[in-house]
């Protein structure tokens, strides 16, 4: 794959489209390539001229092993391409789709694009292996942009936009649009409900911290007795506005017009990207040391002004006979959190009211690192807290972005407490919001939280969130540091 330069200074309108085809089978490959060829026949049909496919959209994600792929009656890699690329070039449409690569002996989970003249442009494969990826396939290890027409575009698999780094490398190349064949699978708890977090709030999420639009394809229904997809295929435009959304569990063309975006190129300080670049392993969280806590975010209008009455008193005392163990706030200085913690002190609490920048501190409930909620938007502080070993990201002067705490809490497993003049919430590692208050009711949001879960960095049997870095694999992409990094 090769690196895209940019095209052009006026950012082009295309009419994208996402497939969302139902699960298939190793054992029937004819039914995918069927469904593949349906697919784009309809995309066509609606005048698409992108059109993004699912995760390994031929001949199916889940192999069993790479032997069962070689024994499988699935057609080569060279006369598949060779079929999408005529059917590309006699509908005049680029076309993104995911397959399984034979490489050698090895296996990797890849996607192909191919212009609106048959032309491939490249194969990227996916880096952030997910769950049975890591028997049969190799992960990819080059993250770079392609060149189109109209800009340039970025592809990942599935998992792989789970990894902040995987996106900022796509942002720091100046890629224009995101493609994204996936197979998002169904992690709701109840029979004949649909959840993912990644449709839920982390490419909205993603879309917006880098300003670029996303073009999602997703499957639906059951592969295996293990394994059934959510479907919610979704197109966002570049603020991480859903644009179309597919519904969980039918077939569907989602076709609308996307503007591609110069991306936001995250400026990392040198402490943070030296972190963030390193092959040193991540400081796990010690789960001897971790326990059940019970920690209250606590919106800053409900403690100030602490100078003209004993409100600000009375909600600790309440707190404190409640349990509570953590206290997390918003305080205007140092002088003034430090009045706090002195009398939260007396009562048996931990108070944390004022960022503590640059490092993770350890305390006798766990490790935890102070964000203030303008740093808590670009994912790199976060980032390097969590591997330097913080089980919670208290963030004072909360953002409104709920999407993005949460993206921030799942993206690095560990709990997000933050709190603002009348917000507050509590966020667990898997992004879930454990409590929150609105800002027309501002009050203290009280959850009892097992640290030992933030020390648990598997999202999914046989995926570690750190063991999935691919840091050779993003690390040339930053290219020359900035002379002033924010």
């Amino acid at each position: 794959m090769r690196y895209a330069a940019r095209m052009s200074k006026e950012p082009a309108k295309v009419k994208v489209a996402a497939a969302q085809l139902p699960a298939s089978k190793l054992t029937d490959p004819a039914a995918a390539l069927a469904n593949i060829h349906r697919a784009i026949d309809q995309a066509a049909e609606q005048g698409a001229e992108l059109l993004v496919l699912p995760e390994c959209a031929y001949p199916a994600y889940y192999l069993g092993s790479v032997e069962a792929y070689h024994a499988a009656t699935v057609v080569d890699n060279a006369t598949f391409i060779a079929d999408l690329s005529e059917r590309a070039r006699r509908h005049a449409m680029h076309v993104v789709c995911g397959f399984v690569e034979k490489r050698g002996e090895t296996l990797a989970n890849a996607a192909v694009a191919i212009d609106d003249r048959g032309k491939v442009l490249g194969i990227y494969r996916k880096t952030f292996l997910w769950g049975d990826d890591n028997g049969v396939f190799a992960p990819g290890e080059e993250v770079a942009p392609l060149r189109t027409r109209w800009g340039n575009i970025g592809i990942v698999i599935c998992a792989d936009a789970r990894a902040p780094e995987t996106i900022a490398a796509l942002a720091a190349q100046q890629a224009e649009l995101v493609c994204v064949p996936t197979c998002w699978v169904n992690v709701a708890q109840s029979p004949g409900e649909f959840y993912n977090p990644q449709p839920d709030f982390l490419i909205e999420a993603r879309a917006r911290e880098f300003a670029l639009p996303f073009v999602c394809a997703n499957k639906f229904a059951r592969e295996t007795p293990q394994l059934d997809y959510c479907g919610y295929s979704l197109i966002t435009d570049h603020t991480g506005r859903v644009l179309a959304k597919a519904s969980p569990d039918r077939p569907e063309i989602l076709c609308v017009e996307v503007g591609f975006n110069k991306p936001n190129v995250t400026n990392l300080a040198d402490e943070i990207r030296d972190r963030l670049e390193t092959d040193a392993p991540p400081e796990q969280p010690e789960i001897g040391k971790l326990s059940e806590i019970t920690v209250s975010a606590v919106p800053a209008s409900c403690l100030l002004p602490l100078a003209d009455d004993e409100e600000g008193h009375d909600l600790l005392q309440s707190l404190a006979a409640g349990g509570t163990n953590v206290v997390a706030t918003t305080l205007p200085d140092e002088g003034t959190n430090e009045s706090f913690v002195v009398y939260a002190r007396s009562l048996g609490l931990r108070l944390i009211g004022w960022a503590v920048r640059d490092r993770v501190v350890s305390e006798v409930f766990g490790s935890y690192a102070g964000i203030p909620g303008d740093r808590i938007g670009s994912y790199g502080v976060a980032r390097a807290r969590a591997l330097d070993g913080a089980a919670i990201l208290f963030v004072t002067d909360m953002p409104e972005d709920m999407a993005i705490l949460r993206t921030r809490a799942a993206e690095n497993r560990v709990y997000i407490v933050a709190s603002g003049e009348s917000t507050a919430a509590i966020i667990g590692p898997g992004g879930e919001v454990l409590a929150a208050c609105h800002p027309t009711d501002p009050k203290p949001v009280t959850e009892m939280i097992d640290l030992r879960l933030a020390a648990d960095k598997l999202v999914f049997p046989g995926t570690d969130i750190w063991a999935q870095r691919r840091v050779q694999a993003c690390r040339a992409a930053f290219g020359k540091r900035p002379a002033n990094p924010n």
